[in-house]
């Protein structure tokens, strides 16, 4: 089934160097940041807007409108989107947040005899996830992008206190027990739909006949056809949704619906649980050297290998079933129960994906193939500020523009990559003055209450 997918924001933490846990908390200059982290992070945020500005720049479910499926550029660029993109972009993004809680943190465990801890990490900790929560509503009431995942990261920053000295075998342990308990209930909740969609095509056939309908038939027929809105929306659904996300009132009405269904109903904990298991392993992987880029070559090749070789194939087969049925839950074409299977593997795949990503990414940059990454290093830099800037610059051209639901899903990749163009050339300009980007500047302020931070950079 195809997700609406959220970007969160790992950035909110300056990384250093693990021997400078010792001097005053403050801003890292460049020559302290950790290289491998700003690169992630920068692949990250150009990667998660792939996915993002179909929601943001559509209306429809799905960015795909013809059927049945094809070799045309929105059914490839859909497919490429599901495997490589969907899930994994967003996985990247909170595994590094879990790391960089540690090394905010790091000073408050002391050492490893436990002296020296101060509880000042700890507060800045829980006044940073807090302002995380405020930017999120900003996200949703500002810049009018309710798929924003910062209030998730700042309640899942508050869960993961509880984590901070685990060592990484039992944040694996703990992050593998949420993903199988993820699974499980992706399983029943899809079984669930499966089996009302099979019920709705039986009651449908008994209206057509002038059959008696029970109550749970006609729930049954009105999921169904639901269902089939959400795969193929008519033009006048189009047409509706496109006035809404064109008129103020209509357009803030339509944000605060989302974002409340996402964050303030259960599927909110479901996403936190979700979030917590990738920052459990992100903590995992900070500790065992890897996010660092400091383990051996070849445990880069192994996550490449391994985590593409998985996540390939698990990806792989779903987008071909669903390319086969249309996209349908209920299609007759497949059995129900492969459709369970293939929905509760999802968390599994997109976390193999998301591996192979951190490792083909590593070896790139350690290996030279990406030279110095400047300008990736940059927008890692300023994730937070990029991340603004996309949810603007997208409102400012598909809301107050009115060109929401008139681009494809290849001509929305094209204006994904002329963002990244600016974002790029503002990040790279303004870092030629500041240490950190003006909304990390901002989200330092409140979690450190600090009035007078140095704003200008080192010289170079």
């Amino acid at each position: 089934m195809y997700r609406s997918f959220q970007c969160g924001l790992p950035n909110m933490l300056d990384y250093r160097h693990t021997a400078e846990f010792d001097r005053p908390i403050g801003a890292a200059t460049p020559a302290e940041r950790i290289h491998t982290l700003d690169v992630l992070r920068g692949i990250a945020v150009c990667g998660i807007l792939l996915m993002n500005i179909h929601a943001m720049g559509d209306v429809a479910d799905y960015p795909l409108t013809k059927f049945p499926a094809r070799w045309n550029a929105e059914w490839v660029a859909w497919g490429m989107q599901t495997i490589f993109v969907q899930g994994a972009m967003r996985g990247l993004f909170t595994i590094l947040f879990g790391a960089s809680m540690l090394i905010m943190l790091r000073r408050a465990e002391g050492g490893t005899d436990g002296t020296g801890a101060s509880p000042r990490p700890l507060d800045i900790w829980v006044r940073r996830s807090i302002a995380l929560m405020g930017f999120g509503v900003a996200q949703w009431l500002l810049f009018l992008w309710p798929g924003e995942i910062l209030w998730n990261y700042g309640i899942s920053g508050l869960f993961l206190l509880a984590f901070r000295t685990a060592r990484p075998r039992a944040l694996l342990t703990a992050a593998a027990l949420l993903t199988t308990a993820l699974a499980a209930n992706t399983a029943f909740r899809t079984h669930q739909q499966v089996v009302q969609l099979e019920q709705g095509q039986v009651a449908a056939v008994r209206l057509e006949r002038g059959l008696s309908l029970t109550a749970d038939d006609r729930t049954a027929i009105d999921a169904e056809r639901e269902h089939r809105a959400s795969i193929r929306p008519t033009p006048q659904q189009r047409a509706e949704r496109i006035a809404q996300r064109t008129n103020p009132i209509g357009l803030l009405h339509w944000s605060a619906g989302y974002w409340m269904r996402e964050n303030l109903t259960i599927t909110g904990w479901v996403d936190i649980a979700e979030s917590l298991s990738f920052m459990l392993i992100g903590m995992a992987l900070f500790r065992l050297g890897i996010l660092t880029g400091s383990a051996p070559i070849a445990t880069y090749r192994r996550m490449l290998v391994g985590g593409y070789a998985g996540g390939l194939v698990l990806r792989s087969a779903h987008v071909a079933m669903m390319a086969y049925t249309g996209l349908d839950m209920g299609s007759p074409l497949v059995p129900g129960w492969s459709w369970i299977m293939a929905e509760a593997s999802f968390e599994p795949a997109r976390l193999l994906m998301t591996i192979g990503h951190v490792g083909l990414a590593v070896m790139l940059f350690r290996t030279g193939l990406l030279g110095r990454a400047v300008t990736l290093r940059a927008m890692g830099r300023m994730t937070l500020s990029v991340y603004c800037l996309q949810s603007i610059l997208c409102a400012f051209i598909f809301y107050a523009a009115g060109y929401v639901g008139m681009f494809s899903l290849p001509q929305l990749w094209l204006i994904a990559a002329a963002i990244w163009a600016i974002s790029a050339i503002l990040c790279r300009l303004w870092l030629s003055r500041y240490e950190m980007g003006p909304a990390e500047t901002l989200l330092r302020r409140i979690a450190y209450g600090a009035p007078n931070l140095k704003g200008h950079a080192a010289p170079r």
